[in-house]
């Protein structure tokens, strides 16, 4: 019997150091056709409310909830838990929307 080899075949850009990496295959910019199409989720912070597990057992249909943002502060708007833009809070036909005031600038 012959003994096999699991080696992997050479690479030809495996002794290649980072520079040359780079030189050969260029990074492809975000507003790029490439990704025109990919979807992603964006998460509308509004504020937040700490409560004691009483004030929680209390909550009732009617009950109010004080959040820790001002009316006319801005909303952040989230990208993977990144901060990507701020807006104010709007409202569109039924459901609430964002109007953006300030968004991060594409690289």
């Amino acid at each position: 019997m012959k003994a096999r080899h699991n080696a992997e075949p050479a690479r030809p850009d495996a002794d290649a150091g980072p520079t040359n990496l780079t030189k050969a295959r260029p990074l492809v910019p975000l507003d790029s056709a490439l990704f025109k199409d990919v979807n992603v989720a964006i998460q509308a912070k509004l504020g937040l409310a700490t409560l004691s597990v009483e004030e929680l057992l209390a909550l009732r249909a009617g009950s109010v909830v004080k959040l820790d943002v001002r009316l006319n502060e801005l909303i952040e708007l989230r990208l993977n838990q990144s901060l990507v833009a701020r807006g104010e809070i709007v409202a569109v036909d039924d459901h609430f929307g964002v109007r953006i005031v300030e968004i991060a600038e594409v690289a």
